[in-house]
């Protein structure tokens, strides 16, 4: 009981959240239009701009919803008949097939198996075989835990499209993100991955190539995530004017103002980047510790946020079970090719060092039980020595 309680969110998102986080939303009687609501959405929007790494060429957005809403809200620049394509390696990049397909646009697909990302070359080849208004990349698979090389992709395709657009909702806030210098035009995120917010928020910077975009009349768009929409309130949010189209969430904002501030201005980016790393790090050094395999077929390809793990005699499902029990939450392995053969650990955001190894063992201890073959301690060893280097 007392476990349960005291539970471990080693999701994909939610994920743990500090209680000064959560207490910043704690807040009465706070409207659209209050000046400590106002002064936050300003504050976050001028973070969010360094969180992408980008200047005031580019344009931030919070919108409600979340990821999906951010992905959606891109139909906001592509005319009826426009062709887009989607370079995915795992379900949430098919996510983009889905949303485009709900749409008067041509959609064609480059896909990887699980476990691997398409290549740079694979991408550039095929926009220089034809002509594409728009191209979709995924930074981090969550589905799998598989990063893309980002820099790289998009420099195959920059020359042959309009616009490159990535979805980093597993990424930004733990991975090294460049939007600026990669020239990449939309990069999105939500609240609830890498920067440690409860969910309700898609975010999303554009750069004046996509805000040029948004100023032509047509687009497939509907209403609700229709940027153009949404602009206005964020030129005048950052003036410090307070502005509305909907109703956005208003202490999800003020806890995204708290975030921000601590991830930028009292962590710093770069050490936040370093610990994800040294973290995730450790914990696929204490999978592969116990004689387990990751998802993740590369080395390259290792994320810092997501790592999947295959079982070789059990079912997954009954390792999340186990695990829960002891009080540490773990997600489901999605990916259809895999069903029942993997698990993700989530380590992001708010992750520590002490979480890692709690994880490890946890994870030893319910396989050993469930009756897989591993090496019982050395995953935990193997996660130690890697702290300890």
């Amino acid at each position: 009981m007392i476990q349960k309680e005291k539970r471990i969110l080693m999701h994909v998102g939610p994920v743990n959240i500090l209680d000064r986080i959560l207490y910043a939303g704690l807040k009465n009687n706070v409207g659209f239009t209050s000046p400590e609501f106002v002064q936050a959405f300003q504050f976050s929007l001028k973070k969010i701009r360094e969180l992408f790494q980008v200047d005031k060429t580019y344009q931030p957005f919070i919108i409600p919803g979340g990821g999906t809403s951010a992905m959606e809200s891109v139909t906001s620049l592509l005319k009826e008949g426009e062709k887009v394509l989607v370079v995915t390696n795992g379900v949430f990049g098919d996510r983009w097939i889905n949303i485009f397909k709900k749409y008067p646009v041509q959609v064609n697909v480059l896909k990887a198996e699980p476990g691997y990302y398409v290549e740079p070359e694979t991408v550039e080849k095929e926009v220089k075989r034809e002509k594409y208004k728009l191209v979709t990349f995924t930074h981090v698979e969550t589905s799998t835990g598989v990063r893309q090389p980002i820099r790289e992709s998009v420099k195959a395709v920059r020359d042959y499209v309009d616009l490159v657009v990535v979805d980093g909702v597993s990424s930004v806030g733990a991975e090294e993100v460049k939007a600026k210098d990669w020239n990449v035009d939309v990069y999105l995120t939500a609240s609830q991955k890498a920067i440690g917010v409860p969910p309700g928020m898609g975010l999303l910077v554009l750069s004046s190539n996509a805000i040029e975009k948004l100023k032509e009349e047509k687009s497939v768009a509907g209403y609700y995530l229709d940027l153009r929409n949404w602009l206005p309130v964020m030129t005048n949010m950052e003036d410090g004017k307070a502005s509305y189209f909907s109703t956005p969430p208003v202490h999800t904002i003020l806890m995204l103002a708290e975030a921000l501030k601590i991830i930028i201005d009292e962590e710093g980016l770069d050490n936040r980047i370093k610990r994800h790393e040294k973290i995730a790090g450790a914990i696929r050094a204490g999978v592969e510790g116990m004689g387990l395999d990751i998802v993740a077929r590369k080395p390259e390809a290792y994320s810092n946020t997501v790592t999947g793990v295959l079982v070789k005699k059990v079912n997954a499902g009954n390792v999340l079970s186990e695990v829960i029990s002891e009080g540490i939450e773990l997600a489901p392995g999605v990916h259809p090719a895999l069903q029942g053969k993997y698990f993700r650990i989530g380590h992001m955001g708010w992750v520590t060092e002490n979480d890692a190894i709690s994880t490890i063992a946890s994870i030893e201890r319910a396989l050993k039980r469930l009756g897989e073959d591993i090496k019982l301690g050395e995953g935990v060893k193997a996660t130690q020595l890697y702290l300890a280097k």
